[in-house]
């Protein structure tokens, strides 16, 4: 393309030269009148051919502007086939990268559905529950509700530390004498101190007789109130704090009235200690915590607070003396049979002493028998031999040798 706009200018080039030649022939043949005319054309010839000069280093100027364009072009496009060259595992790994994370975003898509479903199943389970808790709640606010809870708790502490009922605890069970706390009597005992004659809600039995009683107790009215106020509630604390201390007040309190009851002075062998059972540590926990000296003032009533931790402790500390008692037991039964052993020994001797002194007077009775028949019996039989008449043929009595004659004498030094 370059090479044919170059020689374009030069066919036009030559042209206009030929246009002047042309042109000063003809003027040279009108003579001299036409001169001027024909320098004028010839000036404006020589004008033509500068422009068409100037015009052809414009073009051979953009002829060489445009070849290094084109150099460039191809310099550039060289550059970026080596490039693509050079791109082209990296493009295919790129290929790879977009796959995975198109794969991982299907995957991520489908856990998000089921991280959804299970967002709204758990909202579904979190409104249940919360309608489960509001339940509890308010049963747990029943003071019936509370004391049969109170109980059963007391009941699952006492099995799991390996306890049986009717032989090792009793339930409910009052003592001779029982005097309803809502009659006048009651109330008189109640106060004088006297027994009770009260139906604790368990007896656990001490070896020796002595009993152990234990009463339920479940004071959460404010303790519910305390916890539906949050600890990091500092605008409301101070009336968390004062729920957590009316607690505190209604445990003791419960401890005055196991006072008054006085179940250790309806059992003779008693302790004299109560133990009250509370069915949550965080109830015992809360209520030392709100009165630091709850603890030392219950002890010096003779009323244990515990909790299921500590019961089972103390009941399992109770379930080891009785089999510290029963292997006492078994020892002492052992000692007596080994006594009875021992008489009934000594009079089995006695009698094999007599059984050996009468078998020894048989032996000689028996020789004495032997004697006499063949020194006095046999003489007279033989007579008969002698009348001319046969005697029956006699049988000679069994012989009895040396050693079964002789009666052994004892030997060991135990006899």
């Amino acid at each position: 393309m370059n090479i044919s706009v170059g020689f374009l200018m030069v066919i036009i080039a030559l042209a206009l030269a030929c246009g002047a030649a042309v042109g000063w022939a003809f003027a040279a043949s009108r003579g001299r009148a036409g001169v001027d005319a024909a320098r004028a054309e010839a000036d404006s010839a020589r004008a033509a051919a500068q422009a068409s000069r100037e015009q052809l280093l414009v073009a051979q100027g953009q002829q060489a502007r445009l070849e290094d364009d084109f150099e460039r072009l191809a310099e550039k496009s060289q550059e970026e086939s080596a490039l693509l060259a050079a791109l082209s595992p990296i493009a295919h790994q790129l290929g790879q990268v977009d796959r995975y994370v198109r794969s991982l975003d299907a995957k991520n898509a489908e856990q998000f559905a089921r991280i959804g479903q299970q967002l709204a199943n758990d909202a579904k389970t979190t409104v249940q529950l919360a309608s489960t808790t509001q339940s509890l709640a308010s049963a747990m606010r029943n003071s019936s509700a509370r004391g049969a809870w109170g109980e059963v708790q007391l009941r699952r502490v006492v099995e799991a530390a390996g306890m049986l009922a009717h032989m090792d605890f009793d339930e409910q069970k009052a003592s001779a004498g029982f005097v309803d706390s809502g009659s006048a009597s009651g109330a008189g005992n109640a106060v004088s101190g006297a027994p009770s004659k009260g139906r604790p809600d368990m007896l656990i039995h001490l070896p020796g007789g002595g009993q152990i009683p234990i009463d339920s107790k479940v004071p959460m009215g404010a303790y519910l109130e305390a916890m539906e106020i949050s600890p990091s509630d500092l605008e409301r604390a101070k009336e968390r704090a004062g729920h957590l201390t009316d607690h505190a007040k209604a445990v003791r309190s419960h401890v005055n009235t196991l006072v008054k009851r006085n179940y250790p002075g309806d059992f003779a062998n008693s302790p004299q200690l109560t133990v009250m059972f509370l069915p949550s540590e965080a109830l015992l926990s809360q209520a030392l915590d709100s009165d630091p000296g709850l603890l030392e003032y219950a002890l010096g009533q003779g009323v244990i607070p515990t909790s299921p931790a500590s019961l089972l402790a103390l009941l399992r500390s109770v379930a080891a003396v009785w089999r510290s008692e029963s292997a006492s037991a078994e020892a002492a039964e052992i000692v007596a049979v080994g006594r009875e052993l021992v008489d009934r020994l000594s009079v089995f001797v006695d009698h094999l002493a007599k059984l050996g002194k009468s078998l020894q007077g048989s032996v000689k009775a028996y020789n004495s028998a032997m004697a006499s028949l063949e020194s006095r019996v046999l003489v007279s039989y033989r007579k008969f031999d002698s009348l001319g008449e046969k005697a029956k043929a006699l049988q000679a009595p069994p012989q009895i040798s040396s050693e079964a004659a002789q009666i052994r004498e004892a030997t060991a030094p135990e006899l």
